[in-house]
């Protein structure tokens, strides 16, 4: 009896365990403008939008550890954009950004979208379903 209680609370611990080590989508952060300099890589693509101020569209860049960074550009110098929300739906990973109608100092307004895990296709849509095309 003690035996089978004990197994069944392994069993149960187990279960647990691997059910909240899984991907979660709230694991996602917007990186600092201030800190563009830290990869080389995503400040040079960061400089080319800059210098093509009518590029609207995303990037994805492999950061530390595997982990993702999305870099997603208006190309409109009088919209700006913050980060909705970031989830998994029908196996694939959807970033939903607000668009705001906000003059800039950029040519070209971006925002780093940092995802520990890409799951599925990603797709890039604002607050009203109009999605952004990969470079």
């Amino acid at each position: 009896m003690k035996k089978t209680f004990l197994i069944l609370i392994f069993f149960v611990t187990t279960l647990i365990l691997v059910a909240c080590g899984g991907y979660t989508p709230d694991n996602n952060w917007v990186l600092e403008k201030d800190r563009l300099n830290e990869d080389p890589e995503i400040e040079n693509f960061v400089t080319s939008l800059q210098d093509n101020p009518d590029k609207r569209g995303f990037k994805v860049f492999t950061i530390s550890e595997g982990r993702k960074m999305v870099v997603i550009s208006t190309g409109d110098v009088e919209r700006s954009l913050e980060l909705d929300n970031v989830k998994v739906d029908s196996g694939n990973t959807k970033v939903i950004l607000k668009e705001m109608e906000n003059k800039n100092d950029e040519a070209n307004p971006y925002i780093m979208v940092g995802i520990s895990a890409i799951k599925g296709e990603l797709f890039i849509q604002d607050t009203d379903g109009n999605s952004y095309d990969e470079f």
